[in-house]
């Protein structure tokens, strides 16, 4: 709990002067010299210098018996000791100087006393409570004799102190002082404006006023951001308090880049530490080396007046030498205590940054886990829209008018759910669970089934899908092909959306090839409005847009987003050329293994005209009424009939009770879900098929189904195709597990 010690720095500039021009006192000039030269050599950090002069000054003043250049003398001796940590000697010198200070007439050097004073209680053995008994000894004096611009550094330390101790209320009165001292002086000769700045932000951090106490921690950063020199263990401070304001407002990520700063500067602090001591230790040397000639020298003297004291003047030599040995001793255990303080120090922030690291990753998890929840119920009521719609398109008899509002009502429905989706893709890639499965796939063949996916929406703005195919790439390419189809859907979907009355290409081009791998590049063309070069930067980003905020265009800008980051689990990025009113052309390059394998493994469809003889029985447990009529009315039209369950309870009784070729088992209803109701049926009955219907991703919940004995798993919203498909591959495997 140390505070920033550069008080005494500030002091200096402000002695001599008052010296020269105060009359209370028979000046001499050869004292003014020693003194003004010794301060001179502290402030340059001349140490030894230093205490070398103020030792004459001393011995000078002492002849003459003149308090003021006594009390002056043994000032800076003290001011020196402090600052090479000779913390005893400091203090014993200092209490001189104020002793001889209150003797004199004038007291302008007492509160510079008291301020040193403290500073040396403060920082012994942290003894406070004299630390603050001597600043506000200065703080009073300070306000009847110095400049305002000093006293205001006094003041600064007073309310430092009282905040170290948690005592705010202590400190409000001064602060406000120090806030109307400073309101009074010119920036250009305020002293200490840094921590009078870092001052109000601690105090307006302790009084949960988080606006004000950033704003004062931007105008400390801005003053520290240049000053290395008296400043650097200030920056510490500044990182460590705005760290704890960030950690309490909830903001873990402002937090732990603090705290990244403060382990930066304080292996910086450590560093200035081990080599300021290297210098204590020279000039502590100096000093002991000069104090031994002094002591010398009076044996020398004591000798010429009587040679029988020889013996005692070599006792008092071993002694001394003893005595810097021990001192040797003492700074080599000082150093490894610093040492080890500053270790454990980084440890414990060590310690800290993982703790808000886990608290980072459990706050993502939590988003994750409500995006996932928000997407499964918004899929639930989607499916019956949907299905609902679908059915009322395929009536026959439906007026131009109602085929029109149908047609909406699907569009709408569909635009919804791929919002959906997108949001879920965004979520499950935020939260590192995308996975890259490689497999054997023609691109020619996926090329053309994408393309034929956005004919009608296409249509519909009057463009052209073009595909231009290299024939030279190999038949079968590894690759994870439901990631490489929904990165080009979305440029696809994309190039369309902004697009009217134009082309659209999709290329497939051979870069390069050999033995094993071939070097593939994808790029998604089109002559649409183009992309304004001050939105380039940003259309990569979540939820951004091209365009001004009343364009009427429809997306929520995830498509590029996804694309970008499914791009980086390939080992690829996405580049861009455009121009405003000319088009885009988007692409990218993937190194891909060529597939070793002979003949595609093709999944045929199952064609539309299979048979519908209503001979196969069909259980749906389903609570939701609406998804019950519509998965009825699908099952009716590819030829099947079902009973419905309203729940998990209800389907395993209609099973023990009647025999059903399949069942359709709804994973989340009441009573008894869709997990514990298949349990239970298994324990009698091991062959009867039962798929799973989910709103949920297949991949989140597959190892469940699977181990609770289902036997496959179809996503919500149905489609008829999807769903004769899956029916058909399971009634045809006689319900294997």
């Amino acid at each position: 709990m140390k505070k920033i010690t550069f008080c005494i720095l500030l002091f200096n500039f402000s002695i001599l002067a008052f010296s020269q021009n105060d009359r209370s006192f028979e000046r001499i000039d050869s004292l003014d010299v020693l003194i003004r030269t010794a301060q001179q050599y502290r402030i340059e950090n001349n140490m030894y210098e230093a205490l070398e002069l103020s030792f004459k000054a001393v011995t000078y003043a002492q002849e003459l018996n003149h308090y003021h250049y006594l009390s002056h003398a043994y000032f800076i001796m003290g001011t020196v000791q402090y600052e090479i940590i000779d913390y005893e000697n400091a203090k014993t010198n200092m209490s001189k100087a104020l002793e001889y200070s209150k003797k004199t007439k004038s007291k302008k050097l007492l509160p510079y006393i008291f301020q040193g004073l403290a500073n040396i209680y403060y920082d012994d053995n942290e003894d406070f409570e004299n630390a603050l008994k001597y600043y506000k000894k200065g703080v009073e004096l300070g306000k009847e004799i110095n400049p305002t611009n000093n006293y205001q550094i006094a003041l600064h330390n007073l309310i430092w102190t009282y905040m170290d101790l948690d005592r705010y209320d202590e400190a409000a009165p001064y602060l406000k002082e120090a806030d109307s001292i400073a309101a009074t002086i010119p920036d250009s000769i305020q002293l200490g404006i840094s921590t009078l700045n870092l001052l109000r932000a601690r105090n307006f951090a302790y009084l949960k006023d988080v606006e004000k106490a950033e704003y004062y921690f931007d105008k400390t950063f801005k003053l520290l951001e240049n000053e290395d020199k008296y400043w650097l263990k200030g920056k510490s401070y500044f990182y460590q308090y705005r760290s704890e304001l960030y950690q309490n407002i909830g903001e873990p990520s402002k937090a732990i880049e603090d705290l990244k700063q403060l382990q930066k500067n304080e292996i910086k602090v450590f560093q200035n530490a081990r080599d300021k001591n290297k210098e204590i230790a020279k000039i502590r040397f100096k000093v002991g080396e000069y104090e031994r000639k002094l002591e010398t020298s009076e044996r020398e003297k004591t000798l010429l007046q009587n040679i029988d004291e020889n013996n005692r003047l070599i006792i008092y030599i071993s002694l001394f030498g003893l005595l810097l040995l021990m001192g040797a001793a003492f700074f080599y255990y000082k150093e490894y205590q610093s040492k080890k303080k500053a270790t454990n120090i980084l440890e414990l922030k060590n310690i800290e940054l993982n703790e808000a690291k886990l608290q980072a990753e459990k706050l993502s998890k939590i988003k994750s886990q409500f995006i996932s929840t928000i997407s499964h119920e918004l899929r639930t009521p989607l499916y019956g829209v949907i299905g609902i719609s679908s059915l009322l398109l395929e009536k026959e008899n439906n007026s131009k008018e109602d085929q029109e509002l149908f047609n909406s009502l699907k569009f709408s429905a569909d635009y919804l759910l791929n919002l959906v989706n997108k949001v879920l893709k965004i979520s499950k890639i935020d939260s590192e669970k995308t996975e890259i499965i490689k497999t054997p796939t023609c691109l020619h063949s996926l090329s053309k089934n994408i393309l034929q996916t956005f004919e009608f929406q296409s249509s519909q703005k009057r463009n052209e899908l073009i595909l231009e195919y290299n024939q030279n790439i190999p038949s079968l390419i590894e690759i994870d092909s439901l990631c490489l189809s929904e990165i080009l859907m979305n440029l696809i979907g994309n190039a369309i959306k902004f697009t009217e009355n134009g082309k659209i290409w999709l290329r497939v081009q051979l870069r390069s090839i050999d033995a094993k791998k071939a070097k593939i590049r994808f790029e998604v063309e089109d002559t649409g409005i183009g992309i304004p070069e001050d939105q380039q930067e940003y259309i990569f980003e979540e939820f951004s847009q091209v365009g001004s905020v009343y364009d009427n265009k429809q997306g929520t800008g995830l498509g590029l987003s996804i694309v970008k980051t499914l791009l980086q689990t390939m080992n690829s990025s996405i580049q861009f050329e455009s121009s405003k009113d000319k088009g885009s052309k988007f692409y990218f390059d993937l190194d891909l293994r060529i597939s070793p394998t002979v003949k595609p493994n093709v999944d045929h469809d199952i064609q539309d005209d299979c048979e519908a003889d209503f001979t196969s029985k069909i259980l749906l447990a389903e609570d939701n009424k609406i998804n019950q009529i519509v998965t009825k009315k699908l099952l009716h039209k590819i030829g099947y009939n079902c009973v419905i369950a309203e729940n998990g309870s209800e389907a395993v009784e209609l099973l023990k009770k009647d025999q059903f070729d399949l069942v359709l088992m709804d994973i989340n209803m009441p009573v008894l879900d869709g997990m514990q109701a298949t349990l239970e049926i298994r324990e009698f009955n091991t062959t009867t098929p039962i798929i799973a219907l989910t709103a949920s991703e297949l991949s989140e919940v597959e190892e469940e189904c699977r181990q609770a004995g289902m036997n496959d798993l179809v996503n919500k919203p149905l489609n008829k195709s999807d769903l004769k498909k899956v029916i058909l591959k399971n009634i045809s495997n006689n319900g294997a597990i």
